[in-house]
This record gives C-alpha cells, sequence and structure tokens, in this order.
C-alpha cells in the first residue's frame, strides 16, 4: 500500500517541547546528590536502576506510553522484564528488541545480544516520527473514508443519521409525486411531461439505491470473509517485522535471546537472601485466541502451536496482540500439528484440553487483559529486588481535572472514580450500554488481580487522556507531541511520590499475609 503524506516531525519536537524539559528540570531539582533517586535495589556499574515494566493497551494512546518511558529512562531507570497488550505489545516489543547486535565469536559464529543498558525511547520516538498512522487502516477505500469520518468528525454519525433519513424521505416523496401526476395528468394534459420526467427520476434514483444496496452488500461479505475485520493489518504486520528485522530479530529464537540477555554488572544495593537469581529478563506479548477462548502469552506458549518455535514468525505475536476487533481482521495460526503428542501435552499442562484446536484465531489481547501486572508476581519471593512498575492509559480522565490533591491519590491508586453522571445508568444509550459491558469484560481479569493484590497499584502510575480517541489513526502532530508530554508528566507525577522503603514493606507485608490466610486455611487453597 502506498505511504500517506504526513506532517514531518522530528524527536526534538518530543524531546525539547517546554513542558518535557520542566518535567525533568523538576525531578532534577528534587533528585541530586544529597536526595539520590531510589526506585530499585537492582543496580549496574553505571549507575542505572531496573524495575520490570508492564505497559497498558490503548491504540494509539501508546505515544503516551513512550512519554512516560522517555521520564524513567532519563532519570536512569532501566528494565528487565517487559510485558505488554495491544499499543502496550509493540512499545514493548520495540524496548525489548533495540539495541540488539550480533558479536562474532572466536569460533567465527554470531552470537545475538540484546543490551538493557542503554535507553530506547528515542530510538522509538524515531520510529513514530516515521510512521503515519492512517497507513495502518488498510482496508477498502470506501472502509478507510467511513473509518476516518467517523473517528475525525465529531457530527459524523449524526450527519449520516441525516443523510438517510433524507434519502428515505426522497424516495417517499418521488413515489407519491409520481402517483399524484399520474392522476393529474387526465385532468391536465401539459402534466404529461412532469409525469414521464419525475418517473424517469425515480427510476434513476431506486436505479442508484439499488448499486448502492448491492455494494454494501459486497462490502458486508468482504468483510465477512476476511474474518469480520475492515482492516486486513498487513501494513501494521509488515512494519513490526521490518523494526525487528532492523534490529537483527528474525525469529522467535532472536527474540528470546535479546530479551533475556542478563546485564553483566548487576548488583544488589541492599543483601537479599535469592541474590541476584532469576534476573535475565523476558518479554510477554498478551493476546486472546477465540477458538479455545484463552488467553495466550506469547513467546512463552509458542509450544502450543508448532514442535519448532522458528517456524513461527515474531511479529506475529504482536499482530495477534493488537488483533482489534472489527478494526483489523484476527491473526490466524493455521495447521496446528494438534495431532502430536508433544502438543497434546501441551495443551494439557497449560489450559487442561486434550483436544487442541487446528486452527488458532487471535484477536486482541485487551479482550482478556490489557494491563497484564499479574505476570510479574513472583510467589517465591519474600522482599522484593526491584518494583513492578505499569503505565496505565486513561482516557476517562481529563488532565485539567487532576489537581494537586487528587494527582497522589490517582497516581497511587490506578483508579479515580468516574463522574458522577457516570453511574446514573438509567441514563446510558445504547452505546454507551455496549461500552460498559466491552469495559467491563476487558477490565476484569486484570482488576480482579489489582483488587485481590491491592499492593500493586503503588508502582503503577496513570496518564489522563481524555479526549483523545483510542482509534484516532488520524493523529496530527500536536495530538502526538501532547499525549506524550501527558506521559511524561504522569511519569514526573508518579517518581515524586514513589518511595521504594515503602513498596518494599508494603509488598513483604502482603507476602507474609498470604503465607498466613495459607497456612491457617490449607484446604481453601488446594481445592
Amino acid at each position: 500500500m502506498k505511504r500517506s503524506t504526513q506532517t514531518a516531525i522530528r524527536v526534538e519536537d518530543f524531546t525539547e517541547h517546554k513542558d518535557v524539559k520542566a518535567c525533568l528540570n523538576e525531578l532534577k531539582q528534587k533528585f541530586n546528590t544529597n536526595n539520590p533517586l531510589i526506585v530499585s535495589d537492582v543496580l549496574d556499574r553505571d549507575g542505572h536502576q531496573y524495575v520490570n515494566l508492564v505497559q497498558k493497551g490503548g491504540g494509539v494512546l501508546g505515544v503516551a506510553l513512550v512519554g512516560y518511558t522517555y521520564i524513567l529512562e532519563q532519570m536512569g531507570i532501566r528494565f528487565i522484564r517487559l510485558a505488554g497488550t495491544s499499543a502496550g505489545a509493540i512499545n514493548t516489543a520495540l524496548m525489548a528488541v533495540i539495541g540488539a547486535e550480533e558479536k562474532t565469536l572466536p569460533a567465527g559464529e554470531t552470537q545475538l545480544y540484546g543490551n538493557k543498558k542503554i535507553a530506547k525511547s528515542e530510538k522509538i520516538l524515531e520510529v513514530i516520527c516515521n510512521l503515519n498512522f492512517f497507513d495502518l487502516v488498510d482496508g477498502h477505500p470506501v472502509a478507510r473514508l467511513l473509518i476516518k469520518n467517523f473517528i475525525t468528525n465529531k457530527d459524523f454519525t449524526t450527519k449520516l443519521n441525516k443523510w438517510i433519513t433524507g434519502v428515505i424521505f426522497t424516495l417517499i416523496g418521488l413515489v407519491a409525486l409520481d402517483f399524484i401526476l399520474l392522476g393529474l395528468q387526465h385532468l391536465y394534459p401539459v402534466v404529461s411531461f412532469f409525469t414521464k420526467l419525475f418517473f424517469i427520476l425515480t427510476g434513476f434514483f431506486i436505479l442508484l439505491l439499488s448499486i448502492l444496496s448491492l455494494y454494501t452488500s459486497y462490502l458486508v461479505k468482504r468483510l465477512k470473509d476476511s474474518g469480520f475485520g475492515i482492516n486486513p493489518g498487513d501494513f501494521f504486520y509488515d512494519w513490526i517485522k521490518t523494526q525487528l528485522k532492523n534490529n537483527h530479530v528474525k525469529t522467535v529464537s532472536d527474540l528470546e535471546k535479546v530479551a533475556s540477555t542478563p546485564v553483566p554488572d548487576l548488583y544488589l544495593r541492599t543483601p537479599n537472601d535469592v541474590g541476584l537469581d532469576r534476573l535475565e529478563g523476558d518479554v510477554t506479548f498478551i493476546t486472546s485466541e477465540i477458538v479455545s477462548e484463552n488467553k495466550i502469552e506469547f513467546p512463552k506458549m509458542w509450544n502450543l502451536f508448532r514442535i519448532n518455535k522458528d517456524d513461527l514468525q515474531p511479529a506475529g505475536f504482536i499482530r495477534a496482540s493488537m488483533a482489534i476487533p472489527i478494526f483489523f481482521e484476527s491473526y490466524f495460526i493455521n495447521d496446528i500439528p494438534c495431532a502430536d503428542p508433544g502438543i497434546q501435552k501441551n495443551w494439557q499442562d497449560i489450559f487442561g484440553e486434550t483436544d487442541p484446536p487446528s486452527t488458532a484465531r487471535f484477536v486482541d489481547g485487551g479482550i482478556l487483559s490489557n494491563f497484564p501486572i499479574s505476570l510479574f508476581y513472583n510467589p517465591e519471593v519474600e522482599k522484593p529486588r526491584l518494583p513492578s512498575l505499569g503505565i496505565d492509559l486513561d482516557d476517562e480522565k481529563s488532565p485539567k481535572e487532576l489537581t494537586a490533591a487528587k494527582a497522589k491519590q490517582y497516581t497511587n491508586h490506578a483508579a479515580i472514580h468516574k463522574e458522577k453522571d457516570d453511574k446514573h445508568a438509567e441514563h446510558w444509550s445504547f452505546v454507551a450500554y455496549l461500552y460498559r459491558i466491552f469495559n467491563t469484560v476487558r477490565f476484569y481479569y486484570d482488576k480482579d488481580f489489582l483488587i485481590k493484590n491491592r499492593f500493586f497499584r503503588n508502582g503503577i502510575g496513570v496518564v489522563p487522556l481524555k479526549g483523545f480517541n483510542w482509534l484516532n489513526f488520524f493523529l496530527s502532530s500536536k495530538d502526538k507531541e501532547r499525549m506524550f508530554v501527558l506521559g511524561a508528566q504522569a511519569a514526573t507525577r508518579f517518581l515524586l511520590d514513589f518511595n521504594w522503603d515503602d513498596y518494599k514493606n508494603k509488598r513483604i507485608k502482603m507476602q507474609r499475609e498470604l503465607i498466613e490466610s495459607q497456612l491457617s486455611n490449607p484446604v481453601a487453597h488446594t481445592v
């Protein structure tokens, strides 16, 4: 597909923005030699502090994720384990692979290594600057036009309804006028000319409607044949595959190697019983498999679908996570060797299923887990060595509504109550009703985990993005800059309020309470 033209935008337009620079100045004024920023007990010899990071899905709102990670990296924070869903999977993938390099070993063989030490957000910004989001909308031209108008024109739905109503009344009016003129021409012969004229107009109008109906039927059939997706998602697949390839990641093995490459000179700020064990790192993309109705974690669960991991394409994992229902076609993995004993055992071990599907169909991971912070909970560790941080995207709250008094509560608890009007269920429109059902389903899994493990909220920062449409792939350069700034400001608020010692103490308390609960009621935890 031909690339669309776009307004030139530079990395400096983001990083040199006055509000972003103000964020860094505020942080550097508070945190200095006398009052250092402490967010983790895991460090390297260059002074970087290491954390785990999960990034929430949210379509084009993912630009705000980059603003958030840019501030974290500028303050010396780096990442061991990475996870994300949908747009969060895109940023997660880029953060995992950027900086990877191939080194020649003494024997002449090449070995692929990841690099967790370098800052990567500016490189991701460069990728964003070179991408016109509208190119991701690669469906039929009519569908592209409708999507563009529906998303960018606030009055489009009203205009469309008026247009449909106008067509119906025009047809009724023409038919009625035909009958009236047909009756009058017997009384007034001169009317016969207008009778013929309006009969021709009516016939032409009906012909146009018939052609439009046939074309609409064709588009509906095309939608069904394409797996109920308006856009095939081929451009996105090719784009993310190119980004991986540009960083030497061509296979699933390559992806796992760069994600798990250990930092060579890690050490602990304070002693810990588990030492540096299991700090190699990994990467996880969440998607929803709707044939077996399961949440899939890629690349970890590759062995459900192939005998050899490198028969799969890592770009497909991210495409699967980004398969927004209706907007994008589903992502398929066909010809699964479901009769293979090893494949059957893997399905049995992971999901307890004895009849694996021969074809897997994936839609957006956000359907089941849009914010998979539960991945980072390790029950074997009582005293944490590093925090699990999360970036939440909230398009329900406006930055202007986020007063200084509310900011701390918002950052620490990852949620603010909706406006009172939102609670008035009897006033919801049908669209709002469906929206609430969809949100209840897609947020429940992660929300349930956070309710049961409230401690994790201490590591979550929230970017308020009210007014931005997560499906608006027609963002202007100014909109991208604004979202980046909002992400940077959210990260700043988080770091100003974050207390590592408090985080550790709450994590220890949570773990002890869990152990006490298991000891006092062992049956409840074994049933």
